[in-house]
């Protein structure tokens, strides 16, 4: 048995991306030829970004492309020698318009040096069975091909965002819509941007509260986008009729755009079940079982696609953003 050491798992991130044409599905490889290898474009993390932050910029260096994150895929790790192992997390995802809302959100890259990568090239399934090197690479490959055989490939994001750490109650004698999230909840606010941009958020939707709305305004800002309120998306509402608020929370989860809804921690009981409404036998992944479900500034993607009966949710994944001293 192999012994890793705590520290030893280096982490990375990619993307298998995705297009039909004349019917059929293609996705895109690189080839390193450091390595004389064909596989998926990805990459260690840098810096402070997260996991889809990573698989965005590695796609855009090694690839020329920017693209939208859609549900996640098969994880792969692997030894890389001395007791250290990797983990590279995939997702599947589409090219995204350069002009996209989301894409504006996003700092620039540089591509990739011709020496680490020096062919980009879009496969059949069939070809990229062929071409592709390691067969441990074909494993979210073969997740991909079965979304897409059973008509769950192409999703939109569901993106649900308890607000940032705020001011304590406590020490507040304002209205407490006027509540301001805290210094170190500005610091998520902006660690979202990233986040809601990876996966294409094109909507944005808050509580009228102002500890909600500070904790989307800059992503909308960075994306050039107004922030819709609702009123029956206040804690206060909630308690009052959590139907309604349910009712508004269903509505925007059938409108077909991808989007962020920024809510209390009181109504996250209430959007939990409706998205759990949605899960299938099928869906990937899991929803947070406990009370309160998702910490200050803690995201749920839930990835959904329309059917006849109404939006499903094929996987769904969660994102507790970190602060570093």
């Amino acid at each position: 048995m192999t012994v890793v050491e705590p520290g030893a798992i280096q982490v990375a991130a990619g993307a298998i991306v995705w297009r039909v044409r004349d019917g059929q599905l293609q996705v895109l490889a690189v080839h390193r030829p450091r390595y004389n290898d064909w596989s998926w474009p990805k990459g260690k993390l840098s810096g402070d970004e997260t996991l889809p932050q990573c698989a965005i910029r590695e796609v855009a260096e090694e690839t020329g492309k920017q693209i939208t994150l859609g549900q996640p895929l098969p994880a792969l790790r692997y030894p890389i020698g001395a007791g250290k192992q990797k983990v590279v997390r995939y997702w599947a995802a589409q090219v995204a318009s350069n002009d996209a809302r989301a894409v504006q959100a996003r700092p620039p890259v540089k591509a990739a040096a011709k020496h680490e990568i020096d062919q980009v090239k879009w496969l059949t399934i069939e070809q990229a069975h062929a071409r592709i090197t390691f067969a441990d690479d074909l494993r979210p490959l073969a997740a991909l091909e079965e979304a897409f055989e059973a008509d769950r490939l192409d999703t939109r994001a569901f993106v649900l965002v308890r607000h940032a750490r705020a001011k304590r109650r406590k020490s507040w004698s304002r209205d407490d819509l006027e509540r301001p999230i805290t210094k170190t909840g500005a610091t998520r606010a902006q660690q979202l941007v990233a986040l809601f941009a990876a996966f294409g958020v094109n909507s944005v939707v808050s509580s009228p509260a102002e500890r909600c709305l500070a904790t989307v305004r800059p992503y909308a800002t960075a994306a050039r986008l107004s922030i819709k309120t609702y009123a029956a998306l206040r804690e206060d509402a909630h308690a009052e009729k959590p139907i309604k608020t349910a009712s508004v929370l269903l509505g925007l989860m059938n409108k077909q755009v991808s989007r962020a809804v920024c809510v209390h921690r009181p109504t996250l009981p209430t959007i939990v079940e409706i998205v759990r409404a949605s899960i299938r036998p099928y869906t990937r992944g899991a929803l947070p079982r406990k009370n309160p479900y998702l910490p200050a500034g803690g995201v749920l993607v839930a990835h959904v696609t329309d059917t006849e009966s109404g939006p499903r949710t094929v996987a769904v994944e969660t994102h507790m953003l970190h602060i570093h001293p």
